[in-house]
């Protein structure tokens, strides 16, 4: 099938080293690639795609009938709608770590679901959600795509909240020695550099910061 961007094909690398799943969930999927890659793979028996908006739900049903697989299309706010079906992994892609946390927040937490995460933005709001609320982060990749650099987590909710440092936040604690991770520890390094500018200008305390530029060298 046509080939996956660099960030859902390091997705559907974390979600095969997890198979077989027996339904995944493609949340805001768009076309629904992934959706569709996942069956097609045979690394799920059966996916949901669902979108909040009626259109990408009718660019996936396009998509699955041109590569022959038959996910289910639901019309849904996050996981509001998908209560009918018993998926053991999720995916949220593409979106802000804001959002990907109000998601999961409103959906509650499931136990018996990995899911898989790929913030566009703000993913230290996502890390800061996940162990403050129960869920262990069990792993981190690292990809670049269009030249931007992007982090992909992998979390299950264990009920155990999780201590971090500052920079844990937006260096994960996953730091492989890879040029992807060169790449994404450059960018929060740049990041860093004009936060503690702005924490300077206002005459506040730069310690936190300080420590994070120290990390990202």
């Amino acid at each position: 099938m046509r080939a996956l961007g660099n960030r859902l094909q390091t997705v559907a690398e974390m979600l095969r080293t997890y198979t077989p799943f027996r339904c995944v969930a493609d949340i805001g999927s768009d076309h629904a690639y992934l959706a569709v890659y996942v069956m097609k793979e045979g690394i799920a028996s059966l996916s949901v795609s669902s979108d909040i908006n009626e259109g990408p739900l009718e660019r996936g049903q396009a998509t699955a009938e041109k590569y022959g697989v038959r996910p289910h299309f639901v019309l849904s706010d996050g996981f509001d709608k998908l209560g009918d079906f018993d998926f053991d992994g999720a995916c949220i892609c593409g979106m802000g770590g804001e959002l990907i946390a109000d998601i999961l927040r409103r959906y509650g937490p499931h136990p018996g679901c990995r899911f898989f995460l790929q913030p566009m933005t703000a993913q230290d709001d996502l890390r800061k959600f996940l162990w403050e609320n129960g869920y262990e982060i069990t792993e981190e990749r690292y990809t670049t795509e269009r030249g931007k650099p992007y982090g992909v987590l992998c979390a299950v909710y264990t009920g155990e909240n999780t201590l971090y440092e500052y920079s844990d936040l937006f260096l994960g604690k996953f730091r492989p020695d890879t040029k992807e991770f060169a790449s994404y520890k450059a960018k929060v390094h740049s990041q860093a550099f004009k936060r503690k500018s702005g924490l300077t200008a206002c005459g506040l305390d730069t310690a936190e910061v300080d420590a994070l530029l120290k990390c990202s060298e």
